[in-house]
């Protein structure tokens, strides 16, 4: 089972080893306030390339495939696998985000947990409408 905090973490790793390799900067050589500019250009870059990823996944999602009756993922184990890869690949492309962002594991657990608890007593949300 993926643990999120030590998954996005060692995206950090991962990451810093990929930009290494191809001679680019990496997560942590631009934690470094002098490169703030190629930063953010990273996080633009690669906030790209997670939305490509939801582009495609969301082709394996017919919009109306109950009624065109085209083939969807939901009735073919080939398209569900492709599905779920590109589902693993919007979070692998979501953890580079956080790590140019300079986002650790247990910062994004906080905040996240934070942002869960409040939309559970959400006022404005379709689960806390005090109907049944």
């Amino acid at each position: 089972m993926i643990d999120l905090k030590e998954f996005i973490n060692q995206g950090w790793v991962d990451q810093q080893k990929y930009d290494s390799a191809s001679g680019r900067l990496g997560p942590k050589d631009l934690e470094n306030p002098d490169n703030e500019r190629e930063r953010y250009a990273k996080i633009i870059e690669y906030m790209g390339h997670l939305v490509e990823e939801v582009i495609e996944a969301r082709r394996l999602v017919p919009r109306r495939s109950w009624k065109t009756e085209e083939i969807s993922y939901m009735k073919s184990k080939f398209l569900r696998n492709e599905f779920i890869s590109e589902m693993f690949d919007i979070l692998l492309f979501h953890r580079a985000v956080l790590a140019y962002a300079g986002v650790t594991g247990e910062e994004f657990e906080r905040v996240a947990q934070e942002k869960y608890d409040y939309n559970l007593k959400r006022p404005d949300h379709n689960l806390n409408t005090g109907e049944e």
